[in-house]
């Protein structure tokens, strides 16, 4: 009676090794695929922030160059500032962003090019003269 169960037996555990086996494989793909789905959303994320980063940009230069009023330029200046310090931003487009800002600063209301003044300049020893167009005006009457 000994020997007919061995066979039994056997089918057993070699039924329970295999269905273990097949269940660490199963569970193993469905772990590797969560783990997949969840770095392809991750990346999907991460390039919609990045387009979005980029539209930003993209307004707030075309902001910061309107002709249309003083208020659109200065909301783009805010944006850029903001857009520097964001954690979007890579060290590559900061570096962009601080010249665009700094090359936009040197420019006035009307386009023309103010000095930005000598490095450790004191401000008391700045003197700011308004061109009111006064003596353009007298300049003119005396020829």
């Amino acid at each position: 009676m000994t020997g007919e169960w061995w066979p039994a037996i056997l089918a057993f555990v070699g039924a329970a090794v295999g269905s273990g086996a097949s269940f660490y494989a199963a569970r193993r793909d469905t772990q590797a695929e969560s783990v997949a789905a969840a770095r392809d959303l991750t990346q999907r994320e991460q390039a919609s922030t990045r387009e979005e980063w980029g539209r930003r940009f993209t307004a707030a230069l075309a902001d910061l160059n309107s002709d249309d009023s003083f208020r659109r330029r200065h909301f783009g200046r805010i944006v850029l500032g903001a857009m520097v310090n964001s954690d979007l931003t890579s060290p590559e487009d900061r570096r962009l962003l601080e010249d665009i800002m700094l090359a936009h600063a040197r420019f006035d209301q009307e386009g023309d090019e103010v000095g930005l003044g000598a490095e450790g300049m004191l401000v008391d020893g700045v003197r700011v003269v308004e061109d009111d167009g006064d003596e353009a005006a007298r300049g003119a009457t005396r020829e």
